[in-house]
């Protein structure tokens, strides 16, 4: 008999913390880098710079330029320098350097004065190229890729050739008929977070004819209204296409309630959204819906042997 009230008294604590846990729960709830498409892992290591270069230019008109190529690596290395198409494809913007149309164009229009190199240990050397524009392109954005191409050593006798080339995105808007138009489509944010980061995304559309940028701000604070995280983004949107922006915050801890602020500017659009977002691991979540199963049978026991 003596152990009954133990029993009750523990029973009762358990319950005691489940209903403060849950009630908790429930309370809180309703409160720009350069290209690098790498092939194989060659010991060559070379950078370059500028990563993206933007042209405003005439039909008919040429512009000259020129990229900073630098041998980071610890042995001579050969290089050449060429032009690609430059597109993406689907909404997570996976880079495409083969495929052509109407306005990946830009690549046919770049000449260069020399195409092969040869840098030093810690040299660097600048590369002039010229963009001769045709008379009769296309007013909007046209866009390519210039690349920086290791070349296997001479003297070589490995049976596998290793090579690395990493590219400068150019962007040349071309004068005449253009449009700039665009939108954002939706806001998706989860307020059931599993697990680290933190996560939200945006989808932007664009359908003028050339690109523009998306402005981000999001600002995650905690449960009392501190700031934990500030940032603020552009992103490129390439005309026909639209691009999924996701939001990633890899410091926010396993266990706690956020609110997300962001505001999204599109051209001259601007919308703010607010949301909530649980962080609460799947197996804790188990533990505390088998708690309170636990203490709902424990409680109708009771009440029977009454």
């Amino acid at each position: 008999m003596k152990c009954v009230p133990l029993l009750k008294m523990q029973w009762s604590s358990l319950f005691g913390l489940l209903s403060i846990a849950f009630l908790s729960l429930f309370l809180g709830s309703m409160t720009v880098s350069a290209v690098d498409d790498t092939s194989g892992s060659g010991e060559d290591s070379i950078a370059i710079s500028p990563a993206l270069q933007r042209f405003e230019v005439k039909a008919g008109g040429s512009v000259s330029e020129e990229l900073t190529v630098i041998n980071n690596g610890q042995t001579e290395t050969e290089f050449i320098v060429y032009s690609r198409p430059y597109s993406v494809k689907n909404e997570q913007y996976q880079p495409q350097f083969e495929k052509t149309s109407a306005n990946t164009d830009l690549y046919q229009w770049v000449r260069f004065n020399k195409t092969s190199y040869t840098l030093g240990p810690g040299e660097r050397v600048v590369i002039p190229y010229s963009i001769g524009v045709p008379a009769k392109a296309a007013p909007g954005g046209h866009y390519g890729v210039i690349f920086v191409e290791t070349q296997p050593a001479q003297d070589t006798n490995e049976s596998v050739v290793r090579k690395k080339r990493i590219g400068s995105i150019i962007l040349a808007n071309v004068d005449g008929d253009i449009t700039r138009q665009g939108e954002l489509i939706s806001t998706h944010v989860d307020f059931w977070q599993t697990t680290p980061p933190l996560t939200a995304s945006n989808r932007v559309e664009n359908t003028g004819n050339t690109d523009f940028q998306a402005h981000i701000t999001t600002v995650v604070k905690d449960m009392f209204g501190s700031v934990k995280h500030n940032q603020t983004k552009d992103y490129i949107i390439y005309p026909g296409t639209i691009r999924n922006i996701t939001f990633e915050w890899n410091q926010a801890s396993w266990f706690g309630l956020f609110r997300v602020e962001q505001t999204v500017k599109v051209l001259d659009d601007s919308t703010n959204a607010s949301h909530l977002v649980l962080m609460l691991p799947r197996w804790l979540l188990v533990v505390v819906i088998a708690l309170i199963v636990v203490g709902a049978g424990y409680g109708l026991l009771r009440r029977k042997r009454r």
